[in-house]
C-alpha cells in the first residue's frame, strides 16, 4: 500500500533484467513493516542524467551496481573508508540534504564468511587466506577481511593474472589490519595448499556466459578448506564442484548478495534486521535462483 508516508528506494544499473535486489528489499520492508518501496531504475545514462530527478522525487536510498559504482562514489559529499579506498560505492543514501556513499560489498562477504565459520577470519586459529583475482570485488572483499584481522595477524595471498593490480591492492591495504600481504603463483599455491583455510574466488570465471577454466584445479582442495565463490549464476560453478568433490566446505555466492543487501537495508531504515527476517529472505533468494536453472 503506497501512501504519502511511503519512502522511495531503488537500484541503479544497466542491465538489471535479472536483479534480485527488489525481492530482497521489498521483502524486508514488508517483514519489518517499514513504509518503503524499492524500484528498479534501469538506465544506461545515469552519468549524464544525474541524481536530480531522484532528489526531486525524494528518493531516500539507492543500491548501485555495474557500471555505475565509481560514478556513484563521485556523486557523494561524504563516503566511508572502504569507498574512499576503492573509489567506488554500491550504496547511496540521502541524509540532511546531501548524498552519502558507502560500500557494503565487502561487509556482505565478510558476514557470509563469519556466519559460516567465525574461526576463518580474525581469530587465533585462522589460517592464511587465498584470494583469487585482483579486480574491484577482490579489493573490496580484501579490505573487509583485513579490517577483521586487527586482533590476530593473518596473512593474505593473491593469485591473479594482473600483477600490476595485485601490487596496487597490496599497496592500498598495507596499513589495514594485521598480517602480511603476498602475491603467489598457481604453482606456489599448489605446493602450499595445505596452509590455507579460506579461499575466496572474486573473478567472473564460471559465471553464466563467461568463458574460461577455473583458476584452481580440483587437486588443490583439501578437506579443511572453505571456498567462497562469489559467482551466484550459476550457483554451482565448476570451482564449487571441485571443492565439494574433495569434501571442502563451500559458501555459495548468493550469500554475499544477501548480506550486502541486509547491510543496505539497515542503512536505509536505521533498523536492525532480525534473524528470522534474514532467514526468510535467504530462502526466497535461493528459491528464485534455483528457478533460473
Amino acid at each position: 500500500m503506497i501512501t504519502r508516508d511511503t519512502k522511495l528506494f531503488g537500484i541503479l544499473g544497466y542491465p538489471l533484467g535479472h536483479t534480485l535486489s527488489p525481492l530482497l528489499h521489498n521483502t524486508l520492508f514488508e517483514l519489518s513493516k517499514f513504509p518503503g518501496i524499492y524500484l528498479v531504475l534501469e538506465n544506461q545514462n545515469w552519468q549524464t542524467m544525474g541524481l536530480g530527478s531522484l532528489e526531486a522525487l525524494q528518493f531516500k536510498g539507492l543500491s548501485v551496481t555495474i557500471p555505475f559504482k565509481e560514478w556513484a562514489f563521485s556523486q557523494a559529499k561524504t563516503s566511508c573508508s572502504a569507498s574512499q579506498l576503492m573509489k567506488a560505492s554500491n550504496t547511496l543514501y540521502f541524509n540532511e540534504g546531501k548524498w552519502e556513499a558507502t560500500n557494503t560489498d565487502g561487509l556482505g562477504a565478510l558476514r557470509a564468511v563469519q556466519e559460516t565459520d567465525p574461526t576463518l577470519v580474525g581469530s587465533k586459529n585462522s589460517l592464511p587466506i587465498l584470494i583469487l583475482g585482483s579486480g574491484g570485488s577482490a579489493k573490496g572483499i580484501a579490505y573487509a577481511l583485513r579490517n577483521a584481522t586487527n586482533s590476530y595477524p593473518q596473512d593474505l595471498y593473491f593469485l591473479a593474472r594482473n600483477q600490476t593490480s595485485t601490487e596496487d591492492i597490496q599497496d592500498l591495504l598495507k596499513d589495514v589490519g594485521n598480517g602480511n600481504l603476498f602475491s603467489i603463483t598457481l604453482e606456489q599455491a599448489m605446493d602450499r595448499r595445505k596452509e590455507f583455510g579460506l579461499i575466496v574466488h572474486t573473478t567472473p570465471v564460471g559465471m553464466k556466459g563467461w568463458e574460461g577454466r577455473p583458476i584452481l584445479p580440483e587437486a588443490f582442495f583439501e578437506k579443511h578448506h572453505c571456498l567462497f565463490d562469489i559467482v551466484y549464476n550459476p550457483m554451482k560453478t565448476d570451482l564449487v564442484a571441485y571443492a565439494q568433490k574433495r569434501k571442502a566446505n563451500v559458501i555459495l555466492g548468493y550469500k554475499m548478495l544477501l548480506y550486502q543487501g541486509i547491510a543496505q537495508f539497515e542503512i536505509f531504515t536505521k533498523l536492525k534486521a532480525k534473524q528470522k527476517w534474514i532467514e526468510k529472505v535467504d530462502k526466497l533468494l535461493l528459491q528464485a535462483l534455483l528457478k533460473r536453472k
